[in-house]
């Protein structure tokens, strides 16, 4: 019985000693989850209005004037738009009371690379979008017009370009190869000259518009290994962090536009869009373990939100022809994030 009594007492002691432990990484993966969750619902509030505005930014034509059938274009252009408030601002010590552990996030975005300082001179002044475009359009009867414009960053670009930074760089923190995702934009647009350019007086049309973004990504979470700042003891992540963003634009427009010395064609332009976004971003299969043990989150990493908007776009820049092969630089100005965009590029037009 002696013996018994002493074998209940010392597993009593190594459950009271464990339990602390145990405790603190329970703590440590829900209070992350929470954090994380917070982190998902302030991005969302700050990323959707810039990627909405660059979904509806560079697909329109220069000139307001194709003309007739049978008139058509292709095109090929590449630019950006450019969010001048910067972001990630709410991630930083001055928001710290927003977090249920600021110092365990924060371990986080230091091990992935994010409070990196050159990172951060770039995310806290501004951000760039990427913008690349390929363009048919026709001039059809009686002063209409129809064109397509298709921007695709596919999965297998970002892969490449992402495994090829990852690969140059010297650091040994969180790989970059194993991200994935891909952006897609498709947009199309029905306009109308209303006065035909002649003789020094300028081309005026109007068009109604359709534009479908969808921005995917995928970023591994397992290998990452965060600090709880306890026993020494890391917190290593399982998962993979998702994003998910589908937006919805329909719009109309008014363009102007007037030739000068037979190949030079200054415009402007305003555009005018209602937005609705989808947004989802969170962690599936989110966990962890801490000295080799599983830990189960009783906390969900997600954010789920919707977003409606009226964006509205100043466009301004010249077409340049050159018998069949026109050259563009195209500038765009979104009047309610303020931010500015521009593109260049090549057209065939018969």
């Amino acid at each position: 019985m002696k013996i018994k009594k002493r074998v209940c007492m010392l597993g009593v002691l190594v459950m009271l000693t464990a339990a602390p432990g145990n405790v603190m990484a329970q703590n440590a993966i829900d209070q992350l989850a929470g954090d994380l969750r917070f982190f998902f619902q302030e991005f969302g509030k700050e990323i959707v209005p810039n990627l909405q505005t660059a979904s509806v930014m560079n697909h329109e034509l220069g000139s307001a004037q194709l003309g007739d059938f049978p008139r058509m274009y292709f095109s090929l252009s590449t630019g950006a738009t450019v969010d001048l408030n910067g972001g990630l601002k709410f991630t930083k010590e001055e928001f710290s009371e927003n977090y249920n552990n600021f110092g365990l996030f924060r371990n986080l975005f230091d091990e992935i690379g994010l409070n990196d300082e050159g990172t951060r001179d770039i995310t806290d002044n501004y951000f760039p979008l990427p913008s690349m475009r390929a363009g048919v359009g026709v001039g059809l009867a009686q002063g209409w017009e129809l064109s397509v414009q298709l921007g695709i960053i596919p999965e297998a670009a970002t892969a490449f370009a992402l495994g090829f930074i990852d690969s140059n760089d010297n650091d040994d923190g969180f790989d970059a190869s194993g991200i994935r995702g891909g952006i897609t934009t498709v947009g199309t647009r029905v306009r109308k000259v209303l006065v035909e350019g002649d003789r020094g007086i300028p081309a005026i049309s109007a068009g109604v518009g359709y534009v479908f973004s969808n921005v995917d990504l995928r970023v591994p979470l397992d290998g990452i290994s965060v600090s709880t700042g306890g026993d020494g003891n890391d917190l290593n992540l399982q998962g993979s962090l998702d994003f998910l963003v589908k937006t919805h634009s329909f719009g109309v427009d008014i363009r102007t536009s007037r030739q000068f010395l037979r190949i030079f064609y200054p415009f402007l332009g305003l555009s005018s869009y209602y937005q609705f976004t989808d947004y989802t971003a969170g962690v599936t299969n989110f966990g962890g373990t801490i000295g080799g043990s599983e830990l189960q989150r009783s906390v969900e990493p997600a954010s789920r939100q919707n977003f409606q908007s009226f964006n509205n776009v100043l466009h301004t820049g010249f077409d340049m022809k050159l018998g069949v092969l026109n050259l563009f630089l195209h500038g765009n100005y979104a009047l309610e994030t303020r931010a500015p965009g521009a593109i260049a590029g090549m057209r065939l037009q018969f």
